[in-house]
C-alpha cells in the first residue's frame, strides 16, 4: 500500500479487466492519426503516461466510423487493425490497460471525398449546429441509418478486441450522437426513439449491446464495455441530474454497463464546461457526479472531476467515494510522469498544467501540443528518455528569463551543458509573469515556479537584474548563446489594422502596456484601450483600469474583443464578462485615426465614418515587436546563436518553450544548424516525419 496515496496506487476491476492504478489518462482529442490510422506518435505519447508505474488506464479517443473521424482514428476499417494492435501492445508492455472511446459527434461530419463538402451531420433530429460562425443543421436519422450507425459500433469494437483493447468507452457525453438520442433538447423524434425516456434510451442500450456483441464474436477476448456520460445538460430543454440517475440506474440494472464515465458539458455549446479554464472553479463536475454516482450501484464510477491537478485531491476523491478511479487528459498533457512521480515521491519534479488550452486552441495556428510542455505529443522524440548526455559539453548563455529562456535552459541542462541565464529584471517569468498578475490569471504562475525549481535543481547560474549585451555576453566565451529577450509593445501603435505609427502617439498621456504592467503606472478619467491582439494584455489592462474607477473604453477593429486564440481555448466568455462586470465599454470594428491633446478620432472600419472623443489617457496595447538586437550584434561571433520565442518574431506563448527545447537539443550536436536561419532552411529530421504505427521507421 502506498503510504500516502493508498487508494490510487491499488488496482480495481472494471468488468473483465484489472487496472493497476487508479487514475487514467482521460481521452481528448489530437492530431496524432494518418488518414484513420493512429501514428505511432499517439503509441508513444499513450505509453509515455503509462510507463513506470503510471496511468493504470489509458482511454484513448477514436471514431465510430472513419467517416466523422474529427481528426480520430478509428478502428472500423479492417485495414487499421494491425495499427490499433500496435498501440494494444506498447500499453500492455508499459504496464497498463487499454480502452477506446469510441464516438460519432455533429461536429465532425466529415466528408464524401477529400476537400468535397461537407457530408451531412447525423442527428436523431434536425438541429441547428455550428461552429466558429459556421451555422448549418442536422439530418435527422432513418431507421436504416440508425442501423448502419449500430453496424459501425459492433464492428468497430469487434476490432479493438481483436486488436487487444481491453475495452470501449461510447461517448454519451459533450453532445455526442449517444447524449443526443438521450436528450429532450436534442431528440425530437416521434417514433420508438423517442419521446419517452424508455424510447429515448432505446439507441444508448443498443449500441452498448451492439459493443458487447462484436467483441463477443473476438474468442477469448476479455473485453470491458461502458460509457462516458453527461450528468446535466445544463441547457434550457435539456435533462439534469435527476434523469441522469435514472438513466445510470437502469442500463446498470440491466446489466449493459461495466463501468460509467461521468462528467458534464455539452459540445460546442458550453465546452467551457468540458475544457474547464483556470477561470472556472476546480474539480467544476464533481457536484454533478455526487448527485448521480449512487445510480451506478457496484458498477465502478470513472470522473476526471474537473481540472483535477494535484494527487492529493485526486486522492481525496477516491477516498470519500466521489468516483472509483480518477483521472485528467491535460494534467498528464503538461506533465506525462505526473503518476509516476506521485508515487516516487518526486512530485515537485511535476509540471502543473495552467489551463490555458493552448491543446485545443493550437489547431487554429495548425500546431498540436501543450503550452509549457513542448514534448508533449512529441514524446517519441523528445520523450524521457531522450535525454542522453550531449556527445559534446558546451558552455551555454541564455539572455533572458521568460518561458523560453527557461526551456532553453532547462533542457540544456538536463543534456549536461554548463548554463548561465542572464535576466535584466529582478524576477524570472517574462510576460508570463506579466500575465500571471492581471487579475484572475494567478493560474498561469505555476509554470514559472515550476520553471525556478528546475534551474535550481539542474544547477543553472541565474544571474537577475542584469542588463546583458553582446559585449557582456562575449566576455563569457560562451559555444552556443540563446537569446530569447521577448518582444515590446509597439511605440507607435503599429497593428494589422495599420501597420505605421498612429499620429500622436508621442503625445504625453499616451502609454504602452509596459509602463502600466511593469512600471506600475495607473490612469484615470476617461481611458482609451487601444487593443488589436484580442489577448490577455488589453483585456487585462482594461479590466484593472475600470475597476480602479476609470471610464475605460476598449477599442477593437474586430468584431469580438478577444481573438480566435481565446475563443478556440475557451476563454472568451471569462475575458469578457469579467470586462463588462468591470464596466469595460466595448468598441468592435472601431480603430483610431489618430491621437490629438485630449482627445482621440476614432472610425468605423466599415464606413470610414469619424467621431472625435475627449480622452484623459490612451494606452496601445496593438502589436509587439521583436527586442532581438543583441542577437543582431552576436551574429558570426559565437559558434551556436540561436533567437527563440517572440525575439525571434511576437507570437503565442507556445511558440517560445517549443523553440527553447527544439535549439537546445542542437547545442554540442556534430553538423547540427548553428542559427536559425541555417536550421530553418535546413531539411526536416526525418525522425519528425508521422508514420501510421504499424509502418516500421528505418534507423
Amino acid at each position: 500500500m502506498h503510504p500516502k496515496y493508498p487508494n490510487v496506487f491499488s488496482p480495481i476491476r472494471l468488468g473483465p479487466v484489472e487496472i493497476p492504478t487508479r487514475y487514467f489518462f482521460a481521452p481528448h482529442g489530437s492530431a496524432l492519426s494518418a488518414g484513420s490510422k493512429p501514428l505511432d506518435d499517439l503509441v508513444a505519447y499513450s505509453a509515455e503516461r503509462v510507463r513506470g508505474g503510471g496511468c493504470g488506464l489509458v482511454v484513448v479517443a477514436l471514431a465510430i466510423h472513419e467517416r466523422g473521424r474529427t481528426r480520430q482514428p478509428s478502428p472500423h476499417p479492417p485495414e487499421n487493425v494491425a495499427a490499433f494492435r500496435v498501440m494494444a501492445d506498447a500499453i500492455h508492455a508499459a504496464g497498463g490497460k487499454i480502452f477506446g472511446e469510441t464516438l460519432y459527434h455533429w461536429i465532425g461530419a466529415g466528408q464524401w471525398q477529400a476537400l468535397s463538402p461537407p457530408a451531412p451531420s447525423l442527428a436523431p433530429s434536425v438541429r441547428q449546429f455550428g461552429l466558429n460562425g459556421r451555422a448549418a443543421s442536422t439530418r435527422a436519422m432513418t431507421k436504416a441509418e440508425i442501423a448502419g450507425m449500430l453496424g459501425a459500433i459492433r464492428q468497430t469494437a469487434r476490432h479493438m478486441a481483436e486488436a487487444g483493447f481491453d475495452g470501449i468507452m461510447l461517448h454519451a457525453s459533450h453532445a455526442a450522437l449517444v447524449e443526443q438520442f438521450l436528450s429532450p433538447y436534442f431528440n425530437q423524434r416521434t417514433d420508438e426513439y423517442g419521446g419517452s425516456l424508455e424510447n429515448r434510451m432505446r439507441f444508448v442500450a443498443e449500441a452498448l449491446q451492439a459493443a458487447r456483441d462484436g467483441a463477443g464474436e473476438v474468442e477469448g477476448a476479455e473485453f470491458a464495455v461502458g460509457m462516458r456520460f453527461n450528468c446535466d445538460e445544463q441547457i434550457e430543454g435539456g435533462y439534469g441530474t435527476d434523469t441522469a440517475f435514472e438513466v445510470v440506474e437502469r442500463l446498470c440494472e440491466r446489466g449493459l454497463l461495466d463501468y460509467i464515465d461521468l462528467d458534464v458539458g455539452l459540445e460546442p455549446q458550453q465546452f467551457h464546461h468540458g475544457m474547464p479554464t483556470g477561470f472556472e472553479r476546480k474539480q467544476y463536475y464533481r457536484p454533478f457526479v455526487e448527485q448521480v454516482r449512487k445510480a451506478a450501484g457496484a458498477v465502478p464510477v470513472l470522473s476526471v472531476l474537473g481540472n483535477l491537478t494535484d494527487m492529493a485531491d485526486a486522492e481525496a476523491a477516491l477516498a470519500a467515494g466521489v468516483c472509483d478511479v480518477v483521472g485528467s487528459a491535460r494534467q498528464l498533457i503538461a506533465e506525462p510522469r505526473f503518476v509516476q512521480n506521485a508515487r516516487d515521491g518526486l512530485e515537485h519534479l511535476s509540471r502543473t498544467c495552467i489551463a490555458c488550452n493552448w491543446c485545443t486552441a493550437a489547431g487554429g495556428d495548425g500546431a498540436q501540443g501543450c503550452a509549457i510542455n513542448p514534448a508533449s505529443y512529441r514524446d517519441r522524440v523528445w520523450g524521457e528518455e531522450s535525454f542522453t548526455p550531449a556527445p559534446h559539453r558546451r558552455k551555454v548563455v541564455v539572455v533572458g528569463g521568460g518561458p523560453g529562456g527557461l526551456e532553453t535552459a532547462r533542457v540544456a541542462a538536463r543534456r549536461g551543458h554548463a548554463v548561465t541565464l542572464i535576466e535584466k529584471n529582478d524576477h524570472l517569468g517574462g510576460a508570463l509573469a506579466l500575465w500571471a498578475a492581471l487579475p484572475g490569471r494567478e493560474h498561469y504562475r505555476p509554470a514559472i515556479d515550476w520553471w525556478e525549481r528546475e534551474m535550481a535543481r539542474l544547477g543553472v547560474e541565474v544571474r537577475l537584474g542584469i542588463a546583458a549585451d553582446a559585449d557582456s555576453v562575449l566576455a563569457e566565451a560562451p559555444d552556443a548563446v540563446i537569446v530569447a529577450t521577448g518582444a515590446r509593445y509597439s511605440p507607435g501603435g503599429r497593428s494589422i489594422t495599420f501597420d505605421a505609427d498612429i499620429p500622436g502617439w508621442d503625445l504625453p498621456f499616451v502609454h504602452r502596456p509596459e509602463a502600466l504592467l511593469a512600471d506600475g503606472v495607473r490612469l484615470t478619467g476617461k481611458v482609451f484601450v487601444i487593443d488589436a491582439e484580442g489577448y490577455h494584455t488589453g483585456t487585462g489592462l482594461a479590466e484593472i483600469l475600470a475597476s480602479d474607477d476609470a471610464e475605460v473604453q476598449f477599442v477593437t477593429a474586430a468584431y469580438s474583443p478577444v481573438s480566435g486564440r481565446n475563443t478556440d481555448n475557451w476563454e472568451e466568455r471569462y475575458l469578457v464578462a469579467r470586462m463588462k462586470r468591470a464596466g469595460v465599454r466595448l468598441r468592435p470594428s472601431t480603430w483610431i485615426r489618430r491621437i490629438e491633446p485630449g482627445a482621440v478620432v476614432l472610425y468605423d472600419v466599415h464606413t470610414g465614418e469619424e467621431s472625435r472623443e475627449a480622452a484623459d489617457a490612451v494606452v496601445l496595447s496593438t502589436a509587439r515587436e521583436p527586442i532581438d538586437h543583441i542577437a543582431r550584434a552576436l551574429e558570426g561571433r559565437v559558434p551556436q546563436l540561436f533567437t527563440i520565442g517572440d525575439a525571434l518574431a511576437a507570437r503565442m506563448l507556445a511558440a517560445a518553450p517549443y523553440e527553447g527545447q527544439k535549439f537546445a537539443r542542437l547545442i554540442g550536436e556534430p553538423g547540427a544548424p548553428a542559427t536559425v536561419s541555417e536550421a530553418w532552411f535546413a531539411p526536416d529530421d526525418p525522425a519528425t516525419a508521422m508514420l501510421p504505427a504499424d509502418v516500421p521507421r528505418r534507423h
